[in-house]
């Protein structure tokens, strides 16, 4: 059995999610982004939901701290979204996804990443981890 990243003090989840679950939460995060609703936000996570946005940066822990960063950032303009669900095993599903827009100077932004999400019984996403590259095409 694979070693397990859990952070301190939480504990394994159960449930196991198959891909049409998983392509539904994947769907309603991309949908969430694009309208910046915080019920929607919220409702994709659980209450003690770590997100971290990769190895270098510092983790935001708790549904709430969660709704806040993500509200804070708004929603960039002409944002486009593409998500492939690749594998999901237990409680985790993993996914590759790209996305465009325009940062608040009107400048082009492209990301590429992989998505590792661990979820509690209820389909609730328990530890988010992402890695990603951008990219800053010439306008």
């Amino acid at each position: 059995q694979a070693l397990r990243y859990r952070p301190s003090g939480q504990k394994p989840t159960m449930r196991a999610v198959d891909l049409d679950a998983f392509r539904g939460w994947l769907q309603r995060y991309f949908d969430a982004w694009a309208s910046n609703d915080p019920d929607r936000v919220s409702s994709l996570f659980a209450e003690d939901a770590v997100y971290s946005y990769g190895p270098f940066r510092e983790e935001t822990r708790g549904r709430d701290a969660i709704v806040r960063a993500w509200v804070e950032g708004g929603v960039p303009s002409e944002l486009r979204t593409d998500v492939e669900p690749i594998a999901v095993a237990g409680d985790r599903g993993v996914a590759h996804w790209r996305v465009s827009f325009r940062d608040g100077s009107g400048s082009a932004i492209e990301m590429d990443g992989i998505l590792v999400c661990d979820f509690d019984e209820a389909g609730r996403c328990v530890l988010h981890r992402e890695w990603y590259d951008r990219h800053d095409p010439p306008s």
